[in-house]
């Protein structure tokens, strides 16, 4: 049989080019036992690993490759610099030995400002194991701090048991990406029940990133977060993560950018899986939340913070700033903890939510009285398409919001209202579908030119006989359009008062083409007291 050579001859070329590439990176590699680390978890090997990070700074860049074994780390911190690849091969550990963080990209001295300083860096495997139990180990220290730099990969690797501070802190960076990460343990040496296992910070303060200056405020930039885990280790004396990822700080003016926080998982997490703080251009998709105290919290600068209401020059603006463009969509929330909402986005009134939407997400179970998805001075918003199923409060919560759309939510028996809108404005709730709340199915206070349309109420009032109502309109609300809606009591046990109620305070009212019937209300199945509603499907004008 002859062989048939014509038909390699076109692949040559490739696998040629791919064996040359290999080699080169070959050329380019030096292992951390070269330079004498020997992990056998006695040794000190950081001094070895130094030299090994130093090479590869010398020779404009390289491949550090850790073979498996524990590598004891008593001189600390280790520092990487441009043009580097940290690669800790399956069955490679780092442990900590001294009270220090454990990786920073640079020296102490150095003054690059923006994101000129040490980039182009991955850093990849191991179990990093921070040892926050130990005795002379237990302050606040970080794992891996990078600051004023861009292109940074950190991947495939384990934190373990850290306290204090943050397992990944992406300060001042562009081009960022934390993938298939595990972020397990952490212990609070006090005052610390707030730390995020990857924060993104700006270079405001040595207090703020104490690695290296200078503070000239740069915000992180582009950064993606996925597939990765936060959780608890088992190890005795530690807890899951207060926060999952999110920011603390903030500088008037300054905003962090084009953040995307995708498929990941936050298990049993204290506080939020997610803090956007003072963050714009956002994208929380595809994650699940587990057991966590609140989900995705989407927050404007506090405007009763001193440090964080001042401008880069230091001047005290007392003010917040608003923030904009957000998605958060097709996350699963299960069994809330009871710190804040699965979803809750707040804002100032010098520092407004924009451009808001939220959709597609799943949420069952809160607890504590929390809500389902909580907006506060949102503008220009959408809730749609959600499935908020045995929430504690109320599934739809909204205040001080205007020019918003609530949409399509299928809400099944919250322990209070179904939707609230409360001075809002300039709002529509269409097609929702609400059964079984334990209160009013719809609630509007105060606020105006509000569209309640097509939405569908079944059993309103469930948790006290005689005193809810299907949909209820109060306390000076006015231009309020109510046309398709559908009301339907229980048929037996606690019933609500009216299918719709509106209180004597409320101007404007207009409703047609409403199906309020069913004998079992208590008041009947219609009470509205607004003066001179308008009843007929004909033209307003």
């Amino acid at each position: 049989m002859t062989t048939p050579v014509d038909q390699w001859h076109p692949a040559l070329p490739i696998t040629a080019g791919r064996l040359n590439y290999m080699l080169a990176r070959l050329s380019e590699m030096t292992t951390v036992k070269s330079f004498g680390a020997l992990g056998d978890g006695a040794a000190d090997d950081a001094p070895a690993i130094q030299l090994a990070l130093n090479d590869a700074r010398d020779s404009g860049g390289g491949w550090v490759i850790v073979p498996p074994g524990v590598y004891l780390l008593s001189s600390l911190p280790l520092r990487i610099y441009r043009n580097t690849r940290l690669t800790l091969l399956p069955g490679a550990e780092f442990r900590r030995n001294m009270a220090e963080t454990m990786l920073i990209n640079g020296d102490a001295g150095q003054n690059f400002g923006g994101y000129t300083g040490h980039s182009n860096i991955t850093v990849e495997g191991g179990l990093w194991n921070m040892r926050g139990t130990t005795a002379g180990l237990t302050g606040s220290v970080m794992c891996i701090s990078i600051g004023h730099c861009q292109d940074i990969t950190i991947r495939d690797l384990e934190v373990r048991d850290l306290p204090g501070y943050h397992a990944v802190e992406l300060n001042s960076t562009k081009r960022g990406a934390i993938l298939n990460c595990r972020f397990r343990g952490y212990v609070d040496p006090g005052a610390r029940d707030f730390s995020e296992a990857i924060q993104l910070d700006l270079a405001k303060s040595s207090g703020v990133f104490g690695g290296f200056g200078p503070y000239d405020h740069t915000p992180a930039e582009d950064i993606l977060i996925q597939g990765c885990y936060f959780g608890a280790s088992g190890t005795g004396g530690t807890t899951a993560w207060p926060r999952g990822v999110g920011s603390h700080s903030a500088t008037i003016t300054k905003f962090h950018r084009r953040i995307r926080v995708l498929g990941n998982t936050f298990e049993s997490v204290l506080q939020y899986g997610v803090s956007a703080y003072n963050w714009e251009d956002v994208t929380v998709t595809g994650n699940t939340f587990s057991s966590c105290g609140s989900g995705v919290r989407i927050r404007s600068v506090i405007a009763s913070d001193t440090e964080d209401t001042k401008d880069p020059s230091g001047t005290q603006t007392n003010a917040s700033q608003s923030i904009k463009n957000f998605a958060v969509s097709s996350n699963t929330f299960r069994f809330g903890g009871g710190y804040d909402e699965p979803i809750v986005a707040l804002g100032e009134t010098t520092g407004q939510i924009l451009n808001l939407s939220i959709s597609g997400n799943s949420i069952d179970d809160s607890t504590a009285n929390e809500n389902g998805i909580r907006l506060q001075r949102a503008e220009r918003f959408s809730v749609s398409g959600n499935t908020i199923s045995n929430v504690s409060g109320t599934a739809i919560s909204m205040e001080d919001c205007t020019n918003g759309n609530v949409t399509g939510n299928e809400i099944y028996a919250p322990g209070s209202h179904g939707i609230t809108s409360v001075t809002t404005t300039h709002t529509s709730l269409n097609a929702n579908s609400i059964m079984y709340p334990a209160n009013n199915g719809i609630l509007v206070q105060d606020g105006s030119d509000i569209q309640v349309k097509n939405n569908y109420i079944k059993s309103p009032g469930r948790q006290t006989n005689n005193t809810w109502y299907g949909i209820r309109i109060s306390t000076n609300a006015s231009s309020i359009h109510l046309t398709g809606n559908k009301t339907r009591p229980n048929g037996s046990g606690n019933e609500a008062i009216n299918g719709l109620s509106v209180s004597n305070t409320c101007t404007n009212i207009a409703r047609s083409g409403n199906d309020w019937r069913g004998t079992q209300f208590t008041g009947g199945a219609l009470a509205d007291s607004s003066t001179s509603p308008a009843t007929s499907a004909t033209d307003l004008t």
